[in-house]
């Protein structure tokens, strides 16, 4: 069958080249069309209940978002402090150009409290002390720091949270912080939820031209010094380059969006893909050099390396389709994603390669006057010769191969116990930038501007037994701030306290009081109680046992019944992202192993040669989580799916070794590992490196997610190559060995 289509697409390349010529000016198009996604709630399943109370905050209650700005002196040359009233006025300024804007609810500053007590803006430093020692210490320690080096200005905002609405809030608050007229020597950053959201979307984009192009130079280098020239190095790269514009064009027109995840894909599959195009290339090449005509050794490449290069793409498929049953959106777009930029790579690389081999031979030879042919797979090359004495030592010696690897697994499993999750956005860029270092000193400063809300629903929360509990619901976590980091509170209880001094029987008196209060819904059907503190600042696993203290809490607390309580805000959607790869995790890299072990099963039946392909798998994924481990690398949503992905790219090197072993052992070799790992072990070799060569591309990246994404991966590929060489030439060797014997004696 696969010689029938190899024939085919030999005879037709002509025709399919203008077929693919036409995907790609469609592509072409589709990459206009390309938008990028870093809203953390698009990256949960919006039937979860956490998604659903998150997004009635926003439509209740205007939380859409917030911004910190934050207001450091740098140098006391011309500003002594921040309590200088021309920091004060700048400060002024600024709030009342953002309160201009139509997503700005509300600001909150010292320059605030200093007009509600004097009356006015200070006039000098000694009217700011004033307004400074009416306030209650704790509410002084919020704002201003202890040295009075710093301070803050919170700004409330109800906004779209797509790329063009965070591009343009961005760029209006930095052009109004520009035109506020601060002192020299004082610094503003903007940070928080908006600034930081900002910058992912910023790095995403530098991230995935910069990893992108670092793959195509690493590839380009590889391919260079094996195939010793520019001409031939194109025969395998321009496939490559056809099937990366195809997936971004196609993921254009579809509409799936680039995120933390699937902008990587770029990079990805240009270290996945050329291997497709590296394997096709070296056994045209390795025909010629028998003497045979391009056509015959183009229909030869195909039919006998389709037949690898099937299998290897049908279980690196099925590993990464395992992606698609997540729940979480993100993994189901990179599974889309791969599985299309795969499939059309491979496509590219049985259907281009042959053409531009041929191609390049009839330009050799009558533009260049060049007849040489090169066989990097053969058995002349010097990596070839170190591969042929790799498989004779593995012919004499296969237990002490099985031996090595599993030494290497051992200290695997040690590094398996030390495996952690991390999913906040802001663990994922670097800590040295601005916006991180402002929102650390916000927290250590200020004692943290995070949020969590307490999202609350009855009949009418204007019941004096509901408010009473939530004032009592509201001191018992204040109480607990030692161990929850809560720095303050803020509720319907508070305002009704703030107006009467107690909370009265007679609903209409507490009308009276949430008149104009944000904390409750038009219809009086749902209120929040606001948290603030530093909840996103401290570890993974601080930050989960505090937001099990608020589920805990709420479960505890006497609300009146058919009160319905939950938590919700960004702060919490970390949280429940955390708990969910966690889930993930296990459910995919099960699922797709199996998926792959099912393929590899029913391709070729038989248990001993089924083993030998899968074992590398295995081993590649178990060494890798090891190394992760070892490393401090904790699971990420990024990273949730990376065992499925090792696994489905795993199996493909002990595949390519077992269909080469079992060839030669067909035409009678009475040496078949030696002449299988001499044939195509180099061929792996190259594949590994530009597939690596690609995923260590995203070292560039700033965000430290993709870093760690590309990272791990590269590890995956050498610890899968190297198993490969390991183990599955071994228990060939121990399953036919014996056989092969006889038939020489």
């Amino acid at each position: 069958m696969l010689r029938k289509i190899a024939r085919v697409i030999v005879v037709y390349r002509h025709s399919l080249a203008i077929i693919t010529l036409f995907l790609l000016i469609l592509s072409a198009y589709g990459l206009t069309q390309l938008r990028f996604e870093s809203d953390l709630s698009k990256q949960l399943p919006e039937d979860l209940e956490a998604v659903k109370s998150y997004f009635t905050l926003q439509n209740e209650f205007g939380t859409g978002g917030s911004a910190l700005i934050y207001v450091k002196i740098k140098s006391t040359e011309e500003v002594s402090d921040i309590r200088d009233p021309r920091v004060i006025q700048a400060m002024y300024n600024l709030e009342q150009r953002l309160k201009q804007r139509e997503y700005v609810t509300d600001t909150f500053s010292i320059a605030d409290l200093c007009v509600q007590i004097l009356g006015r803006l200070p006039k000098n430093k000694e009217e700011v002390n004033f307004v400074l020692s009416v306030l209650p210490e704790k509410a002084r320690k919020g704002l201003i720091s202890e040295d009075y080096s710093s301070t803050i200005i919170i700004v409330n905002m109800n906004r779209e949270r797509n790329q063009k609405a965070l591009v343009r809030v961005y760029n209006d608050i930095e052009s109004d912080i520009k035109r506020s007229n601060f002192p020299q020597g004082v610094d503003v950053v903007l940070t928080g939820d908006l600034g930081i959201t900002y910058k992912v979307l910023e790095m995403l984009q530098n991230d995935m031209n910069r990893t992108m192009a670092v793959a195509g130079v690493i590839v380009i280098l590889i391919l260079l010094y094996f195939y010793k020239s520019p001409i031939r190095m194109l025969v395998p790269l321009i496939p490559l380059v056809f099937g990366v514009v195809m997936t971004l064009g196609f993921m254009g027109l579809l509409g799936i969006p680039l995120d933390i995840a699937t902008s990587t894909i770029g990079a990805m599959i240009i270290g996945m893909g050329i291997d497709y195009g590296v394997h096709v290339t070296n056994r045209y090449y390795e025909e010629r050099a028998k003497g045979e005509p391009p056509e015959v050794a183009a229909e030869e490449a195909i039919a006998e390396t389709g037949k690898a290069l099937l299998g290897a793409a049908l279980t690196t498929i099925a590993g990464f389709l395992a992606l698609s049953i997540s729940t979480l959106p993100s993994l189901r777009r990179l599974s889309i994603t791969l599985v299309m930029g795969l499939g059309l790579t491979a496509l590219n690389a049985v259907i281009v390669t042959p053409a531009l081999a041929i191609l390049e031979e009839d330009f050799r030879r009558v533009v260049l006057k060049k007849e040489e042919i090169i066989s990097i797979g053969g058995g002349e090359g010097k990596i070839a010769f170190i591969f042929g004495k790799w498989g004779a030592w593995i012919k004499r010696f296969p237990w002490a191969a099985l031996l090595i690897a599993l030494v290497i697994s051992g200290v695997s499993f040690y590094g398996l116990t030390k495996v952690t999750t991390e999913v906040r956005l802001e663990k994922m860029i670097p800590m040295d930038l601005p916006e991180i270092k402002a929102l650390l000193d916000i927290r250590s400063e200020f004692g943290g501007q995070d949020e969590v809300y307490v999202l609350i629903k009855a009949d009418d929360v204007r019941d004096p037994t509901l408010v009473r509990a939530i004032l009592r619901f509201e001191r018992e976590v204040k109480a607990d701030s030692y161990m929850n980091n809560v720095f303050s509170a803020e509720s319907i209880a508070d305002e009704v306290l703030q107006k009467y001094g107690y909370i009265p029987q007679d609903k209409e008196e507490i009308s009276e009081a949430l008149k104009d209060s944000s904390l409750v819904s038009s219809d009086y059907s749902m209120t929040i109680i606001k948290f603030k503190g530093n909840f996103m600042g401290v570890t993974q696993s601080e930050f989960n046992r505090i937001m099990e203290y608020f589920e805990q809490q709420i479960k505890q607390a006497d609300f009146p019944p058919g009160t319905k309580v939950e938590l919700a805000g960004d702060a919490y959607l970390n949280y429940v992202l955390n708990n969910l790869v966690n889930e993930e995790l296990g459910k995919i890299s099960t699922i797709g192993t199996l998926i792959v072990v099912l393929v590899v099963f029913l391709i070729f039946r038989k248990p001993t040669i089924a083993t030998a392909m899968i074992m590398p798998m295995f081993l590649g994924a178990l060494w890798t989580i090891g190394y992760m481990g070892l490393a401090g690398i904790p699971f990420s949503q990024t990273l949730a799916g990376v065992v499925s992905m090792i696994v489905g790219l795993g199996v493909d090197y002990g595949m390519h070794i077992t269909h080469r072993f079992l060839e030669e052992l067909r035409e009678g070799n009475k040496t078949p590992i030696i002449t299988a790992m001499e044939s195509v072990g180099p061929g792996i070799l190259v594949g590994a490196l530009t597939t690596a060569g690609g995923f260590l591309a995203l070292l560039t990246a700033q965000l430290t997610a993709i870093h760690d994404f590309g990272r791990v991966l590269a590890v995956g590929i050498f610890a899968s190559m190297f198993s490969a060489y390991l183990v599955t030439p071994a228990i060939l060797q121990l399953e036919f060995g014996r056989k092969l014997k006889e038939v020489r004696e």
